[in-house]
Formats: C-alpha cells, structure tokens, sequence
C-alpha cells in the first residue's frame, strides 16, 4: 500500500504533539513558568479562527436582515408612489416578504429561468412577482411543494408593461438578446430620456405598480421607426442573484378595491376584445 503524503494539517497536529513531549522534560518548576505564555501561543491560532467564524456568521445574518429590510423598502416606496394623494382608504401594507435562495438556473444563459428553494408549502403561487432589494426579478411560472421556478425578466417571453416614473409614458419592455430590455409601443415623439427610471405600470395581473425595473440608458434616433426605440439596463442583475424575495398575500386575503395599488392583482373578470387592423 503506498503511503500518503502528509497534509499541512497533519504536520500541524505531529508539531502540537513533539512539541507537548518536549515540555514534559522540561524541568517541573522552569514548566510552570513557561507554560501559560506557551498555551497562550499554542491557543492563539484556534482562537482567532473561532473568532473570524463568529464574525463571518453575524455579518451574513445582518447582510440577510438589511437585504428583507431593502425589499420592504422598496415595496412600500412602490406603495407610496402609487396612493392618490386624496385617496380614503391607505393601500393595504399587509403583503408577505417570502426571502428564497437561489438554488438552481438555467446552464444556458444564467438569466431565463431560476430555481429557488421556497414553493407552495412556504405561501408561494404561480404568477406572483419576484424581486430584489434592487428591482424587479421576474414572476413565479410553478411551484413545487419545496421549490418553484422563476421566469426572470430576461427570459425571451417575458413581458412586462412599464411608465416613466418621470414623463408617464406607458410601453411594454421586452428583453434582447444583448441582456438589456427595450420598450415596445412607446409612441414616436414620447418623453424618454437617458437617466429615466423605469417601473411597472400595474398592468397584467402580475406586478403592483411603483416597482423599480430599470434606466433608460439611450434613445438612438430611428426616423424610420413607428415607435420611439428605448433602451434600459435592468437595475438587477439576474446573472448574479443569490437571493430573492417573492410578493404574496396573507392566505384569504383579497386585494382591497379601495385601494388602487393592488387592484390589478384581482383576478380577471373581463378581457380586451381583439380588433383586427382598420377597426
């Protein structure tokens, strides 16, 4: 049988233990003298490993804490945004913050699909909306007992209707294939310029209003074009995500009609007839 090599910790431990001997034979009254400094050094290894553990686990719990608290920020920021100033009934703030790892994506691309470990026995259904401290993720497309899938909002059927928080243009931002978003419908002379902020406009039962999703980033010139073409960088980063945090309501809980920030979470009653072109 071939021996194997000595590890770094094994000659570690062979040090430790000549070195234990070799005090043994130390005279008795010159080992109690120089005992505790040696203990002290023998320890001190040890001791600051414990200690960078501790320090490693409570700053990841306090990232986990300030990473809910963002979320719930920018939750109520979209709220807030949304409440008519002369509105009677308050948007209600009872929606649930469901925190879920990032456990598995799509090998492709890294950005159309993500697997998080929380499903329907956490209080997780499909279509609801996936964010981050940042912006918008994307939507729950299934839901397993333990998991679900998350359709990002790079992935290529992905749809979502947007305003510019600043002019409130409406439009519809799509992905490319370049791992941004551009808008469709925006009309040829709409207000968008670089620097805008983009956020959902409460349309398709899926997304409240007021949720960040992204910067204008250009407006190239297109005499051409039947719409103002627009260009967004995603405020998140869907490559690199290792956390999210998905929006539901309490169980039995229906969205209040009083209040308009979540009345496009209601189930649907009536649809938009489609009319062919020229009518």
């Amino acid at each position: 049988m071939r021996p194997t090599a000595a590890t770094g910790q094994d000659r570690a431990a062979w040090l430790v233990i000549s070195l234990g001997l070799a005090l043994l034979l130390v005279p008795h009254r010159l080992r109690v003298t120089a005992a505790p400094p040696f203990q002290t050094a023998l320890l001190a290894p040890l001791r600051l490993v414990t200690s960078v553990g501790r320090s490693l686990r409570e700053a990841r719990a306090e990232n986990d804490r300030l990473s809910l608290l963002a979320a719930r920020l920018a939750v109520e920021n979209a709220r807030l945004q949304a409440a008519m100033p002369a509105a009677v009934v308050t948007p209600p703030t009872d929606l649930l913050l469901t925190g879920a790892p990032v456990i598995g994506r799509d090998l492709t691309t890294f950005e159309h699909w993500l697997v998080i470990s929380r499903g329907s026995l956490h209080g997780i259904r499909v279509g609801a909306p996936v964010i981050t401290p940042e912006g918008v993720c994307g939507k729950v497309v299934a839901s397993g007992p333990h998991q679900a899938l998350v359709q990002t909002l790079l992935a290529p059927e992905s749809r979502i209707s947007v305003i510019n928080l600043r002019s409130r243009v409406p439009a519809l931002a799509r992905p490319d294939r370049s791992g941004r978003l551009v808008l469709d419908y925006a009309p040829k002379d709409s207000d968008f310029r670089p620097g805008d902020t983009v956020v959902t406009a409460g349309l398709g039962m899926v997304f409240p209003k007021g949720l960040r999703l992204g910067e204008v980033t250009s407006t190239p010139d297109q005499p051409d074009a039947l719409f103002k073409p627009v260009t967004i960088r995603p405020f998140t980063d869907v490559s690199r995500v290792e956390r999210v945090f998905v929006i539901s309501l309490p169980e039995g809980t229906q969205p209040d009609t009083g209040a308009a920030w979540l009345e496009n979470t209601a189930p649907s009653e009536v649809t938009i007839p489609y009319q062919s072109s020229g009518q």
